[in-house]
């Protein structure tokens, strides 16, 4: 199936790009997450359209991530594993366990600065 990419796909094309991909990769995942439109002539025109607004929608993407990363680096986060006496672990740091250390990051900063932040008042 041919198919119109809405966004940079990592090994696929860039935004804008007409590929040829298997029909389950297109139907199951590039079609319902907006990652691609079916290459018709209808579409090709409502790309063109909308050329702009994707590519603006795409470069505030990448900022917020050069945002976020920016934020990142440097930092070092501890996880706590078992692992054998020689250091080798049982188990692995999965994307699951970084996700919960960098949520648990955010909130923590976010506690500390409604908390310097908040001012008591009083009653009356």
């Amino acid at each position: 199936m041919d198919v119109i990419l809405l966004e940079r796909i990592t090994k696929l094309g860039q935004m804008g790009d007409v590929v040829k991909v298997k029909d389950g990769y297109a139907r199951n995942f590039l079609l319902p997450k907006g990652k691609a439109l079916r290459a018709n002539e209808a579409n090709r025109k409502k790309f063109e359209s909308q050329r702009v607004e994707l590519e603006a929608r795409n470069l505030e993407q990448k900022k917020e991530a050069e945002a976020v990363a920016e934020k990142l680096d440097g930092k070092s986060f501890v996880v706590v594993r078992s692992a054998a006496e020689t250091g080798q672990l049982y188990g692995s740091v999965a994307t699951r366990d970084i996700v919960e250390i960098l949520a648990d990051e955010a909130s923590r900063s976010a506690a500390a600065r409604s908390s310097s932040t908040s001012r008591s008042r009083p009653l009356a």
